[in-house]
């Protein structure tokens, strides 16, 4: 088949979105399929190595307006996509590229997909908010992604969920029909993830490790985790935090005030490459999300032999 698969996110920028549409994108094209990935210009630096059968284009810069990101993203793609010409498209990240999938346009009789990480509901109902930027995101761009979500559902003849939690969201809050909607759990490349990955050269090997990876973002408890990690009463312990965002300046505060800044470290971004070799090299892996749609992170660290820690 002939694939168009549309998404905001995708490598060298890391994280849960961006992993599942690279792997995607790479499984179907080794299944024999063509893949034309459609995204936006990734906000890190770096080459991606993907199949043959793949080609990405990136539709345009990133200006980490949110929604109106989306909704920018989603014109451009209704005007530089021939959807006629494929077999299949598939939105790989709800709140979907609205505009782009609502029919007309070549759109009405093309086979549409979207893929849920989680909703925009669950998002707001988990946002504890600590700055401006936090309350925007609360109170103007989720409710706006709700309604984004809403129409493009509507829209979409199948709705892949990626847990049974998400998979209730869509159809008992969303009240999109049940049998449009399957629930299609991640998975974990073991070949990249394995307990013989290591090691790295970030943790200590004198002492015990503990792990957060991910984004420094108000629904992740990296605070939780930096609180509860106060309160351990030993020294021959560090927690390292890997990833970035706009939290991080709090964060850092929030060591110093617990007086454990020199066991606390921030190693800012690690490339995708390394971080197999930085579960393997840790004794301990914590996600305190207030809200995940799965957690991807949580899969890697396991697959890599480090036992996880993570809230319910």
């Amino acid at each position: 088949m002939d694939v168009c698969l549309v998404s905001k996110m995708f490598p060298p920028d890391i994280g849960g979105a961006e992993t599942y549409a690279y792997e995607l994108s790479n499984a179907l094209a080794r299944a024999g399929h063509n893949i034309d990935v459609f995204t936006m210009e990734a906000a890190t630096d770096g080459e991606i190595d993907v199949h043959e059968n793949v080609s990405v284009t990136r539709l345009m810069k990133r200006r980490r307006l949110v929604t109106v990101d989306t909704v920018l993203f989603s014109l451009v793609a209704r005007r530089n996509i021939d959807f006629e010409a494929y077999d299949v498209v598939h939105g790989t990240l709800m709140p979907a590229s609205t505009v782009s999938f609502t029919p007309g346009f070549g759109m009405a009789d093309v086979p549409l997909m979207l893929t849920s990480h989680g909703t925009s509901i669950g998002e707001m109902r988990s946002s504890d908010p600590h700055t401006y930027e936090d309350y925007l995101m609360k109170y103007v761009f989720h409710p706006m992604n709700i309604v984004l979500d809403s129409i493009a559902g509507r829209f979409a003849d199948r709705i892949i969920a990626i847990s049974d939690h998400t998979q209730e969201q869509l159809v008992e809050t969303y009240r999109f029909d049940n049998d449009r909607v399957s629930m299609i759990p991640h998975g974990v490349d073991n070949e990249r993830f394995h307990p013989d990955a290591g090691p790295h050269p970030a943790p200590d090997s004198e002492k015990f490790t503990i792990l957060y990876v991910g984004r420094l973002g108000p629904r992740k408890g990296v605070d939780l985790a930096i609180e509860s990690f106060a309160e351990l009463d030993c020294t021959d312990v560090e927690l390292l935090i890997a990833g970035t965002g706009r939290h991080e300046d709090r964060l850092r505060d929030l060591t110093l005030r617990l007086g454990i800044a020199d066991r606390v470290r921030f190693l800012g971004f690690v490339p995708s490459d390394e971080l197999p070799a930085l579960y393997v090299s840790s004794e301990l892996f914590v996600l305190l999300s207030s809200y995940e749609g799965y957690g991807l992170v949580l899969l890697e660290s396991m697959a890599c032999g480090t036992p996880v820690v993570a809230s319910r």
